[in-house]
């Protein structure tokens, strides 16, 4: 029986690589030693696909921005000198990479593993790095043409709890959908509610929508975690934090000295957790109207010189938040599978402003109430105007103005904090000695007598659950008739974290 780690993923995407720029740009590619793009600092793009279902994961399609440029008149029937801007090769890249994406998901859907595809990213800049976060298989391949380079990425993990039978709708979907509930979604109010949640939740971070940014908010070395849905339901969420802030959330989640945090690793699993988490609320908002999707495994985005761009979004929307001294920013971008036959209004907002400050000092900022400014775009620029902003042409709209600087460390100060309210509130405390997983034919052939087969071996210990969260593991015990349990490890902050997912 083929798994994830035996079926032949590189000849499927060599084959599709080779065809499809073969038929589709009359390039006969060859493919070459491994080599890494990201190392150089030229100007270079990235196209991206997600998969979410039983496998989940990311493709991604390097290319510099010369062989981009040469790869788009190609297809277009132009000259390099008749490109008139990067629509047309954002458009171009995004275009292969959905194809090559789609082979490979009808590869794993032929070798008996579901999937779903989002719509595509572009990723533009000369300073970037992209990591596929708890992937359980990674691969890497790269092509050659003339002087030029492609190099193409997969990350995919198995997701549990999928069967064959979960890929088809036992209902059309005219009848599970609720089209007037789906144009009633209040995106504006649904996005920045449960971000401001779960950073509460998670983080004890009281953070708070703004409306008005300053200028180096939207510079210098940032993180992005990013996570896509796939289904009825396509899009994305991204979450981008600045350098520092992201140390400190990390510190303040797996519970360390903010010196102690691991840029890399312990960065990477926070803001991917987060952007999970978030995805999670909106896919769960999405499915109480009906719209089926997955999500896919997140990602990381980091660099000081770059812009991400989610295409082909009837619906996209960013907004900004602000903690303390920090300021975020979070976009939301959704579209609707053209078979549901739903149509959204093209909707692309910002819902913030961007200001000079000056001086820079916050507390000396300008009173900016009546003043119409103009907005600076995030990563992913969009090109309608906002109620909140000046129209302008899209060629004037800034975008992130990256500088070479490294954060200073700043100390986290304590806060004094009387939990005492907290301590009567019941939890709910269960033991789990394991699962198992039946049909429902299985299920009505139980009676007396039977037993059931757990996951679990009989001496392995078993889970302390508190509100269904994994905090402790400990061993049955037995004391005056009474069944008990002897706690025998009690899960780190760390752990109890990972375990969320």
């Amino acid at each position: 029986m083929e798994t994830i780690f035996t079926i032949d993923i590189k000849s499927s995407v060599t084959k599709s690589v080779l065809d499809v720029f073969d038929t589709m740009l009359s390039f006969q590619l060859e493919p070459v030693q491994e080599v890494d793009v990201a190392d150089s600092k030229e100007m270079r793009i990235a196209g991206s696909v997600n998969f979410a279902g039983q496998v989940s994961g990311i493709i991604h399609i390097h290319v510099n921005k010369d062989f981009a440029l040469i790869m788009t008149s190609a297809m277009l029937g132009m000259t390099p000198d008749e490109i008139e801007g990067e629509d047309e090769i954002k458009d171009v890249i995004s275009e292969l990479s959905n194809i090559i994406g789609g082979n490979l998901k009808s590869f794993f859907n032929d070798s008996g593993f579901y999937c779903a595809l989002s719509t595509p990213s572009i990723t533009m800049g000369d300073d970037f790095t992209i990591k596929s976060l708890n992937t359980e298989r990674y691969e890497s391949l790269s092509f050659s043409y003339q002087q030029y380079t492609i190099r193409i990425e997969v990350g995919i993990k198995l997701q549990g709890g999928y069967q064959a039978e979960d890929a088809k709708s036992v209902l059309p979907a005219a009848a599970r959908v609720d089209a007037s509930r789906i144009r009633n979604l209040d995106i504006s109010t649904k996005v920045p509610d449960s971000v401001i949640n779960v950073f509460n939740t998670m983080l004890s971070m009281d953070v708070h929508v703004s409306h008005t940014v300053g200028q180096s908010a939207l510079e210098g070395m940032r993180t992005v975690g990013a996570v896509s849905f796939a289904g009825d339901a396509m899009g994305l969420i991204n979450i981008h934090v600045t350098s520092q802030f992201s140390r400190q959330m990390a510190a303040v989640m797996l519970d360390m000295d903010i010196n102690e945090v691991d840029d890399e690793s312990d960065v990477n699993d926070v803001i991917g957790e987060l952007s999970n988490i978030v995805g999670g609320n909106l896919k769960s908002i999405f499915s109480d109207v009906g719209l089926r999707c997955e999500l896919s495994t997140p990602s990381i985005t980091r660099g000081s010189g770059f812009k991400i761009e989610s295409m082909n979004m009837e619906r996209y929307e960013r907004f900004a938040f602000d903690y303390q001294d920090h300021v975020f920013f979070v976009e939301f971008g959704l579209k609707l599978a053209e078979g549901l036959n739903v149509p959204l209004d093209d909707v692309k907002e910002i819902n913030y402003q961007v200001v000079d400050e000056s001086p820079p000092s916050p507390a000396q900022w300008p009173d900016l109430s009546g003043i119409s400014g103009q907005s600076d775009s995030l990563p992913g620029e969009i090109e309608a105007p906002v109620s909140q902003v000046a129209e302008q042409p899209e060629e004037e709209m800034a975008v992130f103005q990256q500088k070479n600087w490294v954060d200073e460390p700043k100390t986290l100060s304590p806060v004094d904090v009387n939990l005492s309210f907290l301590l009567d509130i019941p939890l709910e405390v269960s033991i789990e000695l394991g699962r198992t997983r039946m049909k429902i034919s299985e299920l009505l052939k139980i009676r007396e007598q039977s037993v059931v087969g757990l996951s679990s071996l009989a001496d392995e210990p078993v889970d302390i659950l508190v509100n269904n969260k994994l905090i402790a593991k400990g061993e049955v015990v037995v004391e005056g008739g009474k069944y008990g349990i002897r706690v025998i490890e009690v899960l780190s902050r760390e752990d109890r974290i990972k375990s969320l997912r």
